[in-house]
């Protein structure tokens, strides 16, 4: 859940995945989901996440979105999701992604995606997060000082 509500509007989100994210776990989850199965997925992904400041829609305030870091108009979100077809929770699919939503530009940018059995066996999930996103995106953990 968001502590910091985004402003409601209806203008959808761009949403698209980084370099990053598309090298290191997208090839693995539509290689591990093949088929109709990722398709639907990630259709329902991109919907879910563009239109995150609808009105009738109000995402920000379930327990499968969380607000990980805010300032100014940039949110790092955590996103839990499940692969279509599954018999599973959204939350016990263990399936997650982190993105990078900046409200002026009504931009997403997917950093990273992952299943819980990709997190390091010494690290927990948010210090992880934090490690990857400080490693990989330099401009991105300036704004949140990370």
């Amino acid at each position: 859940m968001f502590t910091h509500l985004l402003p409601k509007d209806s203008i959808p989100f761009s949403v698209d995945y980084s370099q990053y994210a598309k090298r290191h776990y997208l090839k693995r989850f539509q290689k591990d989901n093949l088929g109709k199965q990722w398709t639907v997925t990630e259709e329902g992904i991109v919907e879910d996440l563009s239109r995150i400041t609808y009105p009738d829609q109000d995402l920000q305030q379930t327990q499968q979105i969380d607000e990980l870091w805010q300032k100014d108009d940039c949110w790092i979100l955590k996103y839990d999701f499940k692969i279509a077809g599954k018999k599973e929770s959204t939350k016990d699919s263990g399936n997650r992604l982190v993105a990078f939503l900046d409200c002026s530009k009504k931009t997403i940018e997917i950093l990273l995606i992952y299943g819980k059995g990709d997190l390091p066996k010494n690290m927990k999930e948010t210090q992880f997060i934090r490690s990857t996103i400080s490693s990989n995106f330099k401009e991105i953990a300036q704004i949140f000082d990370l």
